[in-house]
């Protein structure tokens, strides 16, 4: 089959490329590739593993460079979107202008799934002491995406610098506990706080909105559900994951936060077929 994922990185009209990042971290264009083709590998070895456990097999999509050897693991696109425009725009209206750009352009096919993510995403910084909500975090960030249906998916790169650069690199950085810089970088790391849970939970929901795209509703729990705050822990066993329990996605406010099994799951009596993104379940709650 020709079927296949394609991940993109999407710079826009104005924009050097590079991410948000601390200055330690190489944000460069080639450094951000290397990270998107790291997940995209890791979300395709989950997918395979998961239908296993559900009998049917070692079954998984394919990555545009495994049809198309000529193909680089992580395409990068120029946009004509100026990227003023861009920290303006919804992420509604990102997923539309881009996901009809991407379609009209060379690589245009039905036959390619895009995870696209946009360069320009950056969280303006706040003095803000307390803690805030995932909605309230995202109101401080420009060009900020977690939308997935029909033909893409699309994130922002706020927290891109929390990616490993290479496979040695998946275990420590899930099991990162670094404080996030608040003032200087998104959180979302579903209310853990730390440089692994942003690492996790943004994985996650990478592989929650590509499972949009394939058409795949919401699930009580599981990657369509609130599950894929917790992808690490399919990664992390024995000693390694039990010290990173001991971070806050336990308590939240002195309150256990309830966790859900990650499973993949699909509701076989409703097909879907979605014209427009999907949001990620609403708003974040404290305890989901």
């Amino acid at each position: 089959t020709n079927l296949r994922v394609t991940p993109v990185y999407i710079i826009c009209q104005g924009h050097d490329g590079c991410f948000q990042s601390p200055p330690d971290v190489d944000s460069s264009i080639e450094s951000a590739c290397s990270r998107i083709a790291i997940g995209a590998k890791l979300i395709q070895s989950l997918t395979a593993e998961k239908l296993f456990e559900c009998g049917v097999g070692r079954k998984t999509f394919q990555l545009e460079h495994e049809v198309n050897h000529k193909k680089p693991e992580c395409i990068v696109f120029k946009s004509n979107l100026n990227v003023n425009k861009a920290r303006k725009m919804r992420q509604t209206d990102l997923w539309s202008h881009f996901g009809r750009e991407l379609m009209l352009s060379d690589l245009g096919s039905n036959e390619r799934k895009f995870l696209g993510f946009i360069s320009c995403t950056r969280f303006k910084g706040t003095d803000i002491d307390k803690p805030m909500t995932h909605d309230e975090i995202v109101s401080f960030t420009e060009a900020y995406a977690a939308l997935g249906g029909g033909g893409l998916a699309l994130f922002g790169t706020a927290c891109l610098y929390t990616w490993p650069t290479t496979v040695e690199d998946v275990i420590s950085n899930f099991l990162d506990s670094t404080p996030v810089n608040t003032r200087r970088f998104m959180d979302d790391s579903g209310y853990r706080g730390t440089l692994g849970g942003c690492f996790a939970t943004t994985l996650g929901s990478v592989f929650h909105e590509l499972g949009h795209t394939f058409d795949l509703g919401h699930t009580k729990d599981g990657i369509m559900g609130r599950g894929f705050d917790n992808i690490d822990r399919v990664f992390l066993v024995g000693d390694k994951r039990s010290a990173l329990t001991k971070d806050n996605m336990n308590n939240y406010n002195g309150k256990p936060v309830q966790h859900s099994t990650v499973s993949l799951q699909r509701n076989i009596s409703v097909t879907m077929n979605v014209a427009e993104p999907l949001r990620v379940l609403g708003p974040r709650s404290k305890t989901t």
